[in-house]
């Protein structure tokens, strides 16, 4: 008989808690915050969307720059090529000579 007597007032209290307002509260502040993480996910996710469409636009641009150039100077645009792949390859025997000492 005293297990039940006892057992009432921890389940009532226990109610009690579960309706309080600082339960509600948590609540309230959880599903607050639950809704700021999405709004700003959703923001996020179009801004990352914005700047890849930016970025393939810019890239697509200047890849259409480089090919105008090359179609109205050939030559220059050889010699500008060859230029860099010989910078190109005098930095890497430059750092593999400086590897190959250490």
């Amino acid at each position: 008989m005293e297990t039940t007597a006892f057992t009432k007032p921890v389940q009532t209290l226990a109610n009690d808690i579960q309706n309080s307002a600082t339960v509600e509260n948590a609540r309230q502040s959880a599903e607050e915050v639950r809704a700021s993480a999405e709004d700003m996910m959703a923001r996020s996710s179009q801004a990352l969307r914005q700047g890849a469409t930016r970025a393939r636009e810019a890239l697509s641009h200047t890849t259409d720059q480089a090919a105008h150039y090359v179609q109205d100077q050939p030559l220059k645009s050889l010699l500008m090529a060859a230029a860099a792949g010989a910078a190109i390859a005098l930095l890497a025997a430059a750092l593999s000579n400086r590897h190959g000492h250490h």
